[in-house]
């Protein structure tokens, strides 16, 4: 199995035709169509069916799409990274980001890492949870920024912040006569009175809250469930239902004073989020210059209080 058979293998598979890849590889069409033929026989395996409309993938050629593209991003990398040095490391870094914390994370870090690592392609993903982590075993990303990670099996975890979820949503200060006095935090008791919108299970947020529920013998009043994330703020908006969630999900509002927060206490409502990476996957320059990033660009929300937050490591 060569190099050079993956790469032509991965274009066919793309434009769903042999003749079309042959024109946009540059090579004639019998010897891209022989380079097939020697990797299947190499494999054993059919990895086309050919037809007049052009060929589809066989399962053993869905499964060759995933290795092929990592085994490629992989060389890449590493030629990328052999090249680096300190001062300028260079290639290609996918990072995921767990859905809660896309909308704050995302621009900072696209923007800083275009300022000060121009040679570095940074690609970042948003997904539920679970998703994310998946995506991290399959090896579909480099590093992953992910909440409770602590149970996940084959993978190395640094623990970054650990997160308070708050009550939001619209006139809460006004309809509650229990909040304590400097209007900022709210028993876990008193949730029950509050119908919630929350993300189905098995959403991270979800378990969490239900658990902390379960743990502390207070029920809540999930009435809408809701994993969009545009659903979510629509219902919040509205005043048609609140929600337990990080208070940086709301950030625009909440700082227009369209709704309140008020964070969860007794107990509280906390969950740790860390940098995740599959163990033993190469840990390039660029890798590692993006996950500090990471941590500089939270620790410095936390600061200024677009997060709410306890630092557990810094970059520094």
């Amino acid at each position: 199995m060569k190099l050079t058979q993956l790469k032509y293998f991965l274009r066919i598979a793309e434009v769903g035709s042999v003749s079309a890849a042959a024109r946009d590889l540059f090579i004639a069409q019998p010897a891209l169509s022989h380079q097939i033929s020697a990797l299947e026989k190499d494999l054993g395996v059919k990895l086309f069916i050919r037809s007049v409309k052009g060929v589809q993938l066989t399962p053993a050629g869905e499964k060759l799409i995933h290795h092929a593209g990592l085994i490629l991003r992989q060389i890449e990398n590493a030629r990328a990274d052999v090249i680096s040095d300190e001062a300028s490391p260079r290639g290609e870094v996918s990072l995921v980001l767990d859905a809660s914390k896309a909308y704050t994370l995302m621009p900072l870090l696209v923007t800083e890492t275009a300022q000060r690592f121009p040679e570095i392609q940074l690609q970042v993903f948003e997904a539920m949870s679970l998703v994310a982590a998946q995506n991290i075993a399959d090896g579909k990303v480099d590093i992953g920024l992910i909440p409770n990670a602590a149970d996940l099996s084959d993978v190395e975890v640094l623990p970054v912040y650990r997160e308070s979820m708050h009550l939001v949503g619209k006139d809460i200060r006004q309809k509650n006569t229990d909040i304590d006095e400097d209007q900022q935090t709210i028993l876990f008791e008193k949730l029950s009175n509050y119908p919630l919108v929350a993300p189905s299970r098995p959403h991270n947020i979800r378990m969490h809250i239900e658990q902390t529920a379960l743990e502390a013998r207070r029920p809540l009043d999930i009435r809408y469930e809701q994993d969009a994330a545009q659903g979510m703020r629509s219902l919040i908006n509205s005043g048609i239902a609140n929600a337990l969630i990080p208070k940086d999900v709301m950030n625009v509002e909440l700082q227009k004073g369209e709704l309140d927060a008020l964070k969860v206490i007794q107990p509280s409502i906390d969950r740790v989020h860390s940098l995740v990476r599959l163990k033993g996957r190469p840990v390039t320059a660029a890798c590692r210059v993006i996950e500090d990033l990471v941590v500089e660009v939270i620790t410095s929300l936390c600061e200024q209080g677009l997060l709410d937050g306890e630092i557990l490591n810094s970059s520094g």
